[in-house]
């Protein structure tokens, strides 16, 4: 996994480099986090990784001196909490690279100064302080909600300790308060998509590598919040938290495919209609074109209409050509891999209720 740029080091920008009041807003902690684990020697995958092995096993050992999981068992519900709080960490560092990548494949469309490309990627690869923090109170409100609800369930039928349910309850609630920052940074990310995308005065049918660079970034959002619901589908059965979890494999399927295609629909609206001016143009040649073979045909000019058929030979061409140019903003087949994708989740869901109506749970 690539390290993104830092924030403090984005094309040698003042605006980042200088102190909180001489940027465009103050970074969040969780950006100072991601930056700080930058930092290290190490890449930052392999950090996250580290850090969820060694949070899952101090998980295991404490359930294990506790005595409600046998000595030197395994139980993949351990596993959800420190899942939800590195791995978003770790989809959030690598979408702020593939962001850069593609504003960068993208700029060549914009007519934007120097300083407004600065602009752009600080607020691409930096989320507000004040943002980040109300996105962690709502999730925490929620998780003490899915908490009550699934409380005798997730805690007193699986025999959760009375010392390990309250760690428990800290761990996700720092889980969801620090790991649903995925959520808010990919909305305000595709935000983003759709502002700049609209900052294009002009697209070219003829030119279409630029528009395709954003479809990479919505698609790899949507995948990732596809990735992480179907990890959580395969660590905790739908028998702790059947509503829950219906609930949200719902509302993240519904996001996932909005995410991929909300933000780009302005530049299908564009291409469409660049489109359309094209074949406009076309059919008014065209018409032209016949006017003067007409003429030509009236007035026994039999040298002038074999030039004219060629011309309109070379016309149909041109409409063939104009007709096979794709106007949604991605390549070929990636519409498809997505949607197989976000099938994964439905089927995990699925799978999961025959089998425990099959084993009779």
């Amino acid at each position: 996994m690539s390290t993104r740029p830092m924030n403090h080091t984005i094309d040698s920008d003042p605006i980042q480099q200088g102190t909180t009041e001489s940027r465009l807003y103050p970074p969040s902690f969780v950006d100072r986090v991601m930056n700080a684990v930058e930092r290290l020697p190490i890449p930052y995958g392999l950090t996250y990784l580290v850090l969820f092995v060694l949070q899952s096993i101090a998980l295991h050992v404490l359930a294990w001196v506790e005595g409600w999981l046998a000595p030197y068992s395994f139980n993949p519900l351990i596993l959800l909490f420190p899942m939800w709080l590195w791995g978003p960490l770790a989809i959030v560092t690598y979408l702020d690279s593939l962001s850069l990548e593609a504003l960068s494949s993208f700029s060549p469309l914009l007519d934007t100064q120097p300083e407004a490309m600065r602009r752009l990627k600080y607020e691409f690869t930096t989320m507000p302080a004040g943002s980040v923090i109300i996105s962690g109170v709502i999730w925490s409100g929620l998780y003490f909600i899915f908490t009550y609800l699934t409380f005798d369930s997730a805690y007193v039928t699986t025999g959760y300790g009375p010392f390990g349910t309250v760690v428990a309850i800290i761990e996700g609630l720092i889980s969801f308060s620090v790991g649903s920052v995925v959520y808010y940074h990919s909305i305000r990310q595709l935000r983003l998509v759709d502002r700049t995308v609209r900052m294009v005065k002009q697209f070219d049918l003829f030119r279409l590598d630029p528009v395709y660079a954003f479809s990479v970034v919505t698609s790899r959002t949507s995948v990732s919040w596809v990735i992480l619901l179907s990890l959580t589908l395969l660590i905790v059965p739908i028998q702790i938290a059947f509503v829950p979890l219906l609930v949200t494999l719902i509302l993240q399927v519904v996001m996932a495919v909005a995410a991929f295609t909300l933000p780009l629909r302005i530049v299908n609206h564009r291409l469409a209609s660049e489109k359309r001016r094209l074949l406009a143009e076309l059919d008014q040649r065209v018409k032209a074109a016949l006017a003067r073979l007409h003429q030509c045909l009236d007035d026994n000019a039999l040298g002038e209409v074999e030039k004219l058929n060629a011309a309109l030979a070379g016309l149909n061409v041109e409409r063939d050509l104009l007709a096979r140019i794709p106007t949604w903003p991605w390549r070929a087949g990636m519409l498809s891999g997505f949607l197989s994708i976000v099938v994964l989740p439905i089927v995990l869901f699925l799978l999961q209720l025959v089998l425990g109506r099959l084993l009779g749970r």
